[in-house]
C-alpha cells in the first residue's frame, strides 16, 4: 500500500510507529518497545486518576444539571425495574410527587397502571417510553441518553452510595480510562514523558477535572471524542499482516461503538465525523476512509440501541432530536457576560474570537505552553506527522464549531470542553519536540506543568471551574477584566449550605436566584432544610446568589451593587456565593421600577 494512502510512520527517530505498534526497538528513553512496562505505567496512570478524583469527590458540590441527571436516571431505574415484573409493577405503580421528582415537569405525562402491565408496552408504547426516557425530546429534555445510562454503573459497582457519589462514578470511571488510555496511546507513538504530560493535561486541567467528576454530559463527550480519536487513528494507521491487523480492526470496531456512544451523548458528539474526514482528505489515507465509512454504520447501529425511544419511531424520534437541538434559539436563550459585555446566547453570538480567549484564560500556562510547541510540530512538519495534525484538525474544528454565529456560548468553557482533551494531546506532541530539541532537559518542562496543574486545582478547590490562568490574574484579574467568576452553582460549598441550616428557622424558607432541581435532592438527604421556596411554606429568610454578571437582573443586579449580605464565600476575594437576608431584598425591591 502507497503510503500516502495511510496513516504515515512518525519521522521522530525515536520512535517509528510501525515498530512501535509492532514492538521494535526502543530508545534508551522511550517506552515503545517495552508493552509490559507501558501497560504497567498506563494503568498506573488511570489507578492514580482515580484515586484523585475519589478523594476529592465529596467536595464538589451538586452543579446545575446534576439534579436533572438525577431525574433521569431515576426514570430509567424505575423503567428497568418494571421491566422484571411487569405485572406486580403495575399493581404498585404511583408516579413520585412533583416535589420528589428532580425531572423538570414538563414533556409526557405519567403512565397509568395498565399501561405498565407488559413487557411489550413497557418497551414498544411510545407514551410509555417517552416518560421512562426523557431524552432527545423537545426542550428541556435534549439531550440523548448515554450519559444517564452511564451514571447507572454506579447502581451495579456502588449500590450502598448516595445518589449523587453513585451517578458520578460511571462518568468518573469513563474519565480515568481515557487518561489511561491517553498515556497508553502516545507512550507507543512517543515516550513516557511525552505521555504524562499529555496525561496530566488531561487530569490536571482545572475544567476537565471539575466536569470530569460530575453526573453530566460534558466531560463524558469529551472522554468519548477522544477515544473515538484514538481509535481512528489506531484504525487508520498502516499495520503489518497478523497481529497488527487484528489490532487495527479491532479498532476500527471500537471506534464505531465510541462514536455511536458519543451520538447518544450530545448533539456536538454528531460533528465528530467532520474533522477526521477533513483529516483523511488532508492526507489521502484510504485506510481513514475505510474506518469512517465502516465506523459510522456501527455507530448509527450503537445510537439507535441506547436510545430505546427511537425504535417504535425510527425516524420521527431522530428528527424532534435534531430539530430540538437546533432549535435551541428559540426555546433556551442563557446570557452570559464576556469581556465586560452580556450576550444573550445563542440568539445574539459571541465574539468569534471567544474561544480563543477562553483558552488562554483557563488552561495553565506550562500546558498551554507544550501545546503549542505542539502546533509548532504540526505546522513544521506538515503532512509527514499525520497524527499530530489529526489532533490539531479536531482542536481547530472545536473552537471554530462554538465560535460559529447562534451558537449556544454560555457556561464558560464547557460548551466546547471537548477542545481541552485536545489540549491535552497536543501538549504530549510538544513535550515529544522538545524531548527531540534538548532531551532529557525536556523532562523538566513537564515535571513543572504537572507542579503547576495540581497547585492550580489544590488551590481552587472545591471550586475549580473557577480557575483562571495567572496570564489575566487569576480569578481577580478576570473578574476585573469582565468574565463571569462562576455559573455552575458549584460554589454552594458545605460551609454555606451548614449555614443555611443553622440560620433558618421554623416557618422560615430559603430562596434561591434560579432554581434547578439539585435544591430539592439537597432537600432530600438534609443538606438543605426542608423549607426551600416555592416547594415550602413560609416566609423567605435568605436570598441565596451566585456571582454571574450575566444572569443578574432586577433585584438580584441590585443587591449585588448595593447589598449587604450576611454569609459569602470567597476565592481570592473574589465573591462566588452571597446569602442575604429578607430585608435586603425587601429594601432593595421598592428601588426596582414599577
Amino acid at each position: 500500500m502507497p503510503r500516502s494512502s495511510s496513516l504515515p510512520p512518525e519521522p521522530d527517530p525515536a520512535a517509528d510507529l510501525r515498530d512501535a505498534e509492532a514492538g521494535g526497538s526502543p530508545g534508551p528513553d522511550q517506552v515503545p518497545g517495552r508493552p509490559a512496562r507501558l501497560w504497567v505505567g498506563s494503568v498506573g496512570v488511570g489507578l492514580a486518576g482515580l484515586a484523585l478524583m475519589l478523594a476529592t469527590e465529596p467536595r464538589l458540590a451538586i452543579v446545575w444539571d446534576e439534579g436533572y441527571s438525577l431525574g433521569r436516571e431515576a426514570r430509567i431505574r424505575t423503567w428497568l425495574h418494571a421491566l422484571r415484573d411487569p405485572v406486580a409493577f403495575a399493581a404498585e405503580w404511583k408516579p413520585p410527587r412533583p416535589d420528589d421528582e428532580l425531572v423538570q415537569q414538563t414533556g409526557a405525562p405519567p403512565p397509568r397502571p395498565e399501561q405498565v402491565d407488559s413487557r411489550w408496552e413497557l418497551l414498544f408504547d411510545p407514551r410509555v417510553l417517552a416518560y421512562f426516557w426523557p431524552f432527545a425530546r423537545e426542550e428541556p429534555h435534549g439531550h440523548p441518553a448515554f450519559y444517564a445510562i452511564l451514571g447507572l454503573l454506579g447502581d451495579v459497582l456502588a449500590p450502598t452510595w448516595q445518589e449523587l457519589p453513585r451517578a458520578r462514578l460511571g462518568p468518573i470511571l469513563l474519565f480515568c480510562a481515557t487518561g489511561s488510555i491517553v498515556f497508553h496511546a502516545l507512550g507507543r507513538r512517543w515516550g513516557a514523558w511525552p505521555a504524562l504530560a499529555a496525561a496530566g493535561a488531561w487530569f490536571l486541567q482545572p475544567n476537565l477535572f471539575a466536569h470530569g467528576h460530575y453526573a453530566a454530559y460534558d466531560a463524558v463527550l469529551s472522554s468519548l471524542w477522544i477515544l473515538a480519536l484514538l481509535a481512528f487513528a489506531r484504525s487508520a494507521a498502516e499495520s503489518t499482516p497478523g497481529e497488527g491487523q487484528r489490532s487495527a480492526n479491532l479498532a476500527l470496531v471500537a471506534f464505531g461503538v465510541v462514536l455511536g456512544c458519543a451520538l447518544a451523548n450530545k448533539l456536538t458528539g454528531w460533528f465528530i465525523p467532520f474533522p477526521l474526514a477533513a483529516w483523511v482528505a488532508f492526507t489521502r489515507s484510504r485506510r481513514g476512509l475505510r474506518t469512517l465509512l465502516i465506523g459510522v454504520p456501527i455507530a448509527l447501529v450503537v445510537v439507535y440501541l441506547l436510545q430505546p425511544a427511537w425504535w417504535v419511531e425510527p425516524i420521527a424520534g431522530p428528527m424532534r432530536f435534531f430539530n430540538s437541538n437546533l432549535t435551541r434559539e428559540e426555546t433556551i436563550q442563557i446570557p452570559i457576560m464576556f469581556l465586560g459585555r452580556t450576550y444573550l446566547t445563542p440568539s445574539n453570538s459571541l465574539p468569534p474570537y471567544n474561544t480563543i480567549v477562553w483558552t488562554l484564560m483557563v488552561t495553565p500556562v506550562v500546558f498551554l505552553s507544550l501545546a503549542l510547541v505542539g502546533v509548532y510540530r504540526a505546522v513544521s512538519r506538515g503532512r509527514a506527522d499525520a497524527f499530530t495534525w489529526l489532533i490539531l484538525a479536531n482542536w481547530i474544528f472545536l473552537l471554530c464549531l462554538r465560535a460559529m454565529s447562534h451558537t449556544p456560548g454560555h457556561d464558560g468553557v464547557r460548551l466546547f470542553l471537548p477542545a481541552f482533551g485536545m489540549v491535552a494531546l497536543m501538549a504530549g506532541a510538544g513535550a515529544s519536540q522538545l524531548q527531540e530539541w534538548v532531551g532529557a532537559r525536556s523532562r523538566l518542562v513537564v515535571v513543572a506543568a504537572l507542579v503547576e496543574g495540581i497547585v492550580s486545582i489544590a488551590l481552587f478547590m472545591p471550586v475549580p471551574l473557577s480557575y483562571f490562568s495567572p496570564i489575566v490574574g487569576g480569578l481577580p484579574g478576570a473578574a476585573r477584566l469582565g468574565m463571569e467568576p462562576t455559573y455552575y452553582w458549584d460554589a454552594l460549598d458545605a460551609e454555606s449550605l451548614a449555614w443555611l441550616r443553622e440560620h433558618t428557622g421554623p416557618g422560615e424558607t430559603i430562596r434561591f436566584s434560579t432554581f434547578p432541581s439539585s435544591w430539592l435532592y439537597l432537600r432530600r438527604i438534609g443538606a438543605l432544610p426542608r423549607s426551600v421556596t416555592p416547594v415550602d411554606p413560609g416566609a423567605p429568610a435568605w436570598y441565596v446568589t451566585q456571582n454571574r454578571p450575566g444572569m443578574n437582573t432586577g433585584v438580584t443586579r441590585l443587591l449585588a451593587e448595593q447589598g449587604t449580605p450576611a454569609h459569602e464565600f470567597r476565592k481570592f476575594g473574589v465573591p462566588l456565593i452571597r446569602i442575604y437576608p429578607a430585608s435586603e431584598v425587601e429594601r432593595l425591591e421598592k428601588l426596582l421600577p414599577r
